[in-house]
């Protein structure tokens, strides 16, 4: 009798410190999710189903692969969504202490934007992860899952942008067609300036005066995945210049 009361608490308790673990876990994949922007967001960033993050979200089992994604797309490790803070590993990149680089950014390195006359198509390999502040991030107003790093190729943007620059991308969808962007245009990935028009239209400007200043109507400006069609889709504006000094 007295045996089965004594055994009771220990039986029951490896069950509730696994609940608390898995409590904290959800929790950790809600916060990541509202900090990348919400569902409607993330589920087509990681390429997964609405319905499969929502029921993650909701205490449904996690599939590794699957939960991989989401972590990739939210902008966080998976060693952090699944076992929280670890003060002896590097891995995670959400840091209650905010690490100097605590935030991992897509570098499209082999992507460069033309400032030129176009250069290549948006194909390019899968971007590889950067780590910078997320302080400095949020002196600059962006978020991480729609901040992206590209390279500058050519002159046309002179001086302002040089061969080699790297560019941090704000690609939070905007109707201010304005400023410094880089967007797809009949299959080239270029960086030039807009400038919007009363009439309808916006100049697309080179900084260097030697290359002529172009005129598109503003109906085929628009923001998303580049479809090949006659559409100038924009995959960012310029937010700050990463230059080499030599």
């Amino acid at each position: 009798m007295n045996t089965s009361r004594s055994s009771e608490p220990k039986n029951h308790f490896p069950d509730l410190n696994r609940n608390w673990e898995t409590n904290s876990r959800y929790h950790r994949l809600k916060k990541a999710v509202d900090e990348a922007g919400s569902n409607i967001v993330v589920a087509p960033k990681a390429k997964v189903a609405p319905s499969t993050l929502s029921s993650y979200l909701n205490g449904g089992e996690w599939k590794l692969s699957v939960i991989e994604k989401i972590a990739d797309a939210c902008g966080v490790s998976l060693q952090w969504l699944l076992f929280g803070p670890d003060k002896e590993s590097e891995s995670h990149i959400i840091s209650p202490s905010r690490g100097l680089y605590d935030v991992g950014i897509s570098y499209f390195e082999e992507a460069q934007a033309s400032a030129g006359f176009g250069r290549m198509g948006i194909d390019a390999p899968e971007p590889r992860k950067v780590f910078i502040s997320r302080d400095f991030l949020e002196e600059l107003g962006l978020t991480p899952h729609q901040t992206i790093i590209l390279k500058v190729a050519g002159d046309s943007m002179e001086p302002t942008l040089k061969t080699g620059d790297r560019l941090i991308l704000n690609t939070t969808p905007t109707n201010f067609l304005n400023g410094v962007t880089v967007f797809v245009s009949s299959g080239q990935l270029m960086v030039k300036r807009l400038a919007p028009t009363a009439s309808g239209t916006v100049m697309i400007i080179s900084d260097n005066d030697r290359y002529p200043t172009q005129e598109a109507e503003i109906s085929r400006f628009r923001w998303g995945e580049p479809d090949g069609g006659d559409a100038i889709t924009i995959i960012g504006r310029v937010a700050y210049r990463l230059q080499a000094m030599s």
